[in-house]
Order: structure tokens, then sequence, then C-alpha cells
């Protein structure tokens, strides 16, 4: 008599949910045993992780510096008197007053941050901001949304407001994915 083998159960299948990492994005299939009885592959999806990209290595792999540096850009702005005429402006001063509330706003965090989300999502967020006051205006001059009509009265300079903090947040979005996806190419 023919013993029977016992089947491993499979596992029952988690419940994912999206990431925006890029190391998460990669999937792959890997067949980890064969049942001959069944003639049935077990596969598994298993993560493929990709390595952090960490920001001042992305910018050296760039090679801006080293392009600024062969050009001789930096011996040329100081024949023609660039740094003395933005030390004369105050421009470095400020600039180093600045550092604390960088600092504070963790901005270069977030920009290591956005460096493990797809350039894509930046640009689609970016390109989003960008079209919303003229995707705004056409809603209301051409009446598609019952009840959306143009602002009159003290809600005109609200919009304007909204529209420009939109503009403005879409075009910083829209350099940044720009920057990240310069990085995100080299590493």
């Amino acid at each position: 008599m023919l013993k029977k083998k016992k089947k491993k159960p499979l596992p029952a299948p988690g419940i994912r949910s999206p990431s925006l990492r890029m190391g998460a994005e990669k999937k792959t299939l890997q067949l980890d045993s064969f049942d001959d009885s069944a003639g049935v592959f077990e596969v598994r999806e298993v993560d493929v992780s990709t390595p952090p990209i960490y920001l001042l290595s992305g910018i050296e792999k760039t090679g801006a510096a080293t392009w600024a540096a062969e050009a001789g850009l930096l011996s040329k702005a100081e024949e023609a008197g660039v740094f003395s005429t933005l030390e004369s402006l105050g421009a470095f001063s400020l600039a180093e007053k600045a550092l604390p509330t960088i600092e504070k706003l963790k901005l270069l965090s977030l920009f290591e941050k956005c460096l493990e989300i797809p350039n894509g999502f930046l640009f689609t967020g970016a390109l989003t901001l960008l079209t919303f006051p003229p995707n705004l205006l056409m809603l209301q001059g051409f009446g598609i949304v019952p009840g959306v009509r143009l602002p009159t009265g003290p809600f005109v300079p609200l919009e304007l407001a909204v529209d420009v903090a939109a503009l403005t947040a879409g075009a910083a979005l829209f350099a940044l994915a720009f920057a990240v996806g310069k990085i995100q190419e080299n590493a």
C-alpha cells in the first residue's frame, strides 16, 4: 500500500498595503518546491529590494561638481568678481542665517526621504498642483459641476491666493522631482 505524503499547507496570503518606497516595487516569483504526486510547483512572491540612495553620494555620481571644476566655473566667477559682489550684497550672511531654518524645517531629511519615492509619483503630484488653477477655472467657467461658479466679492482674492499657492507648491515639487530623478538615474 502506498503511503500518501502529507502536503504542507500553503501560507495564507497576507494583506499588503501599497507602498511608495522604491525598494518595495520590485517583486519576483520564486519556485520553492515541486509536488510529484500532484505535479504542482509551489510559487512564492519575493521582494527584491534596491539599495538606499544617499544624498551626497547621489550628487557625487551625477558628476556636476566634477564638470564645474573641469570647466573652471568657480575660477571664472572669482575673476569676474561674482563672489565679492555676492558678499557685498549680503548673500553669504543670508545663507548662513537660513541654515538654522533649513535645519529646523528638516528640509534635507525630507529630500533624502524623497529619494526613496519614484520620481514619477513626485511629477504626478507636481503636475496636479500646476494644473489645478486652470482646471478649476474651466470647471467654474463652463459650469461643468453644478453649483461651482466663478467667485465674486471677497472670494476672488481668496481663490487667487489658493491658485498662487498651488502654482508655487507645484513648481517647487516639479523642481524636487527633477532633482530626485537625476540622482536616482545615476544611483
